[in-house]
């Protein structure tokens, strides 16, 4: 039987609107994965932006929108009608760190032109710590900007990435090694990209206003590991033992001036190791449960990563 106008009314005032969600870094390691988990969420219509557009095979499911975080007019034409902004966006590693600066400060403001509901932006633990880390103070200085904004916002902290599109620990390991840094006792906090990308989709869509304004630090349940730890978890995980090479701290140290002469990224990428050192880099996960669920133990996200990458069946 046909359903009556009536009642198609009704049921059309009961299901409640889909969220314009877009997200910033789409193309990029981490924004491919928040793509797929947003576009499987019934209560979000996803918008990915890109400064090429749509790539070829892409989901049918997924509109794609020009913008470049350093061209604030693309910004204002991407962000029409959008609800709720989730940015990974970020330059490290890609030759120049002015996405990070620059281009935050760009997207903040469009954001707060365009009145969003939500602005979920990824931060870094304890960042607020590391202002000698150029891309980890850059996350502290966006923070701030969002703030002084006014636009309603959910900052996921997250510590060092397991697994990065280049999977240098897996490289090793398949090779019957652990390759570390600094030394095999000092901690600091771990998260599996899968994951990370399940928390940003959940801050987008969370349905209660408890989660605006909240900085919600991610990790695992079982607290930091060293790199000692994490050996042992891998080689038990993978049923194999491992050989640990340490690249030490004073070597990292020396390396720092020379590698600045040169490379901005080299060396920001040895400040962040040395930050490593300090002890400062472990992840708070009082909030996390609150609102994404129980955080997993080092040995199931070490396992997942495992069998990802193709280490165990």
């Amino acid at each position: 039987m046909a359903q009556s106008p009536q009642l198609a009314t009704v049921a059309d005032t009961l299901t409640p609107a889909r969220k314009k969600v877009l997200v910033v870094g789409a193309t990029g390691f981490l924004g491919a994965k928040i793509l797929h988990n947003l576009a499987l969420e019934k209560s979000a219509a996803v918008v990915a932006m890109s400064r090429k557009g749509a790539p070829s095979g892409g989901d049918a499911g997924i509109e794609w929108v020009r913008g470049d975080m350093m061209d604030p007019a693309s910004l204002d034409r991407a962000l029409q009608g959008v609800d709720v902004v989730v940015s990974s966006a970020n330059s490290y590693m890609k030759g120049s760190l002015d996405t990070d600066f620059q281009g935050n400060k760009n997207l903040i403001e469009a954001a707060a032109r365009a009145k969003v509901s939500r602005f979920v932006f990824l931060s870094i633990v304890s960042c607020e710590a590391a202002s000698a880390v150029p891309h980890f103070h850059a996350k502290k200085v966006a923070e701030d900007l969002i703030k002084k904004s006014g636009v309603p916002y959910v900052f996921v902290r997250a510590p060092s990435f397991l697994d990065q599109s280049t999977d240098f620990i897996a490289k090793a390991v398949k090779a019957g090694k652990f390759q570390g840094m600094g030394d095999k006792t000092t901690r600091w906090s771990y998260v599996l990209t899968d994951d990370l990308a399940s928390y940003l989709t959940k801050a987008a869509i969370y349905p209660g206003a408890d989660i605006v304004n909240q900085t919600i630090d991610v990790g695992w349940s079982d607290g930091p590991k060293n790199q000692q730890e994490l050996a042992d978890i891998i080689s038990d995980v993978i049923n194999k033992r491992l050989k640990i090479q340490i690249i030490p701290w004073w070597m990292i140290r020396v390396a720092a001036r020379p590698v600045k002469l040169f490379s901005e990224l080299g060396y920001d990428l040895i400040q962040m190791f040395l930050f490593f050192r300090t002890g400062l880099y472990v992840s708070d996960i009082s909030r996390h449960e609150d609102f994404f669920g129980p955080a997993p133990t080092a040995r199931d996200a070490i396992t997942r990563w495992a069998r990802n990458q193709q280490l165990i069946p």
